[in-house]
């Protein structure tokens, strides 16, 4: 991820050099598992040879919101179905939710922390190989792609589900409600809850009822 980094800085003071009245550099976003100290050293690095070189000292802005409010929010989910293709095949963890309620991986080829919690108890300590998919029917609807690749299905090694488990998808603060898949196949919004500092919950924004989806269509006169 550092060196991800150093490639931005290096090709964005290319174009500044290119434009001599710029006085800022704002280098964007997009630091959600980042280590800011880690990668900030060789950027500030950058920084100070180019002022160096052209005896411009920059001001530099990045745009840490993402970082600030991913870690924030978690998805909840059930496991609806785990279903296994064989031999040489996969085992799949089905949710109640997906690309309605979480498009990065389907998007781009996001990954995303996924952590099975057992309906009963503790469970036994198992481990098991899962491609976890969402409940669209649609090949993209898949919550474990390669990374960077959306349509390239990777194995992630959880602890071993049954149906009626809760399986939390986390990193799920930014980028998520706002650009879901909303209302693909008639799903309904999902609700949001907020966990205040005392531990209470507080609903936020309610279950979608199918009546409000289907409030904006207008019938036709008949004939047309």
């Amino acid at each position: 991820m550092p060196f991800f980094w150093v490639q931005v800085s290096g090709m964005s003071l290319d174009i500044v050099r290119q434009f001599p009245t710029v006085t800022t550099l704002n280098l964007g976003g997009g630091y959600k598992s980042t280590d800011l100290q880690t990668s900030g050293a060789p950027v500030m690095g950058d920084f100070e040879a180019f002022a160096e070189e052209t005896g411009r000292k920059l001001k530099l802005e990045i745009e840490p919101g993402i970082f600030l409010v991913a870690n924030a929010g978690s998805l909840v989910c059930t496991a609806q179905d785990l279903v296994s293709t064989g031999s040489g095949g996969y085992e799949f963890i089905k949710l109640d939710a997906g690309m309605t309620e979480l498009l990065r991986p389907s998007l781009y080829g996001a990954l995303h922390p996924i952590v099975v919690v057992p309906a009963e108890g503790e469970g036994g300590g198992e481990i098991a190989e899962y491609v976890v998919v969402g409940h669209c029917c649609e090949s993209g609807d898949l919550l474990t792609p390669v990374s960077g690749a959306a349509s390239e299905i990777e194995r992630r090694t959880l602890a071993k589900a049954e149906i009626g488990d809760l399986v939390v998808v986390e990193g799920c603060g930014a980028y998520v409600a706002g650009m879901s898949a909303k209302n693909y196949n008639s799903f309904p919004e999902a609700p949001e809850v907020l966990l205040d500092s005392a531990g209470e919950l507080h609903v936020v924004w309610r279950r979608q009822t199918l009546e409000q989806i289907f409030e904006n269509e207008m019938p036709l006169p008949a004939g047309i």
